[in-house]
């Protein structure tokens, strides 16, 4: 994580004025690693550089107002010591009106539907819906957003699995008509 110096102006940005931030805080993801820190691939090594945007995706970003973000971004991470070279072929922008197209439930926000507010973290999905069978887990469930609070949520839909799954029969075992061997 490199953070923006100024994180009220960061949110002002987007949550107010609704645009890209001056200096965005940026989330770097080495997805060619493994545990060890060792990359997998022979080749240049692939990063996600994640950063806040205005989750309507409404209207969407001009090209201009991409790239400029996009300098700014880097210029970020050089200034903490992180030197990158870019490849632009190989760059994949993705944005908030792209995530709205392909996730349409969520209006464009990375994590699902954007909540905001007081009490945003109450409104998140519980871990059963009201369909049988159907359990809900992720970091636009509850209990919210990031890799270890999406595992967590993870953990609470298998418990919940588990607990629903429990059978309470009195019955004693016995054979089956048709039934798989049990020996």
């Amino acid at each position: 994580m490199f953070f923006s110096d100024d994180y009220t102006a960061e949110f002002d940005s987007l949550f107010r004025r609704r645009t890209l931030p001056e200096q965005p805080t940026v989330y770097v993801c080495a997805q060619d690693r493994d545990d060890r820190g060792s990359s997998s691939s022979s080749g240049p090594e692939r990063l996600l550089c994640l950063i806040n945007a205005p989750a309507s995706g409404e209207p969407p970003l001009g090209a201009s107002e991409l790239e400029t973000c996009t300098t700014r971004t880097f210029r970020l991470l050089e200034r903490s010591g992180l030197h990158l070279r870019r490849t632009p072929a190989a760059t994949v922008v993705t944005t908030p009106a792209q995530f709205a197209k392909m996730f349409p439930g969520t209006g464009g926000a990375l994590y699902g539907r954007a909540t905001h507010g007081s009490m945003a973290s109450f409104r998140r999905p519980d871990t059963r819906t009201r369909i049988p069978g159907l359990y809900l887990a992720g970091g636009s469930t509850h209990p919210g957003a990031g890799v270890p609070v999406a595992a967590l949520s993870g953990r609470l839909a298998a418990a919940a699995v588990m607990r629903d799954s429990v059978s309470t029969s009195l019955s004693r075992p016995a054979a089956m008509p048709g039934g798989t061997s049990m020996r």
